[in-house]
């Protein structure tokens, strides 16, 4: 059964799919991947899950992750020119790759 939290962009059902620990100098920090089911994606400390106390100031420093190739943090939304897709959240490298004809690309600070 998978594990699932709140979303920390949305608030929606997140589900966890990875754990693993990364390296740090005061000894190793367990981290989780979040996939939530509005297409937000997050790699985070264990620590700031919904479950734990943390305080607003800490989710800010979540990343949400390109949906195109899920491992560089997003910075604009993307979705299809008159079309009633969602803006899904991607990286410079991946909006390169789009035909701007037909796709609409804003910046998150828009």
């Amino acid at each position: 059964m998978p594990a699932l939290t709140p979303c920390p962009e949305c608030g929606a059902t997140a589900e966890i799919t990875e754990r693993f620990t990364l390296q740090s100098t005061d000894g190793p920090v367990p981290h989780v991947a979040l996939s939530c089911v509005f297409g937000h994606h997050f790699r985070m400390d264990a620590d700031r899950l919904a479950g734990h106390a943390v305080s607003p100031g800490l989710l800010s420093r979540t990343i949400q992750l390109c949906i195109h190739c899920r491992q560089t943090p997003a910075g604009f939304w993307v979705s299809r020119k008159n079309g009633v897709v969602a803006h899904r959240p991607w990286c410079l490298s991946c909006c390169l790759e789009l035909d701007l004809a037909s796709c609409e690309v804003i910046p998150f600070a828009s």
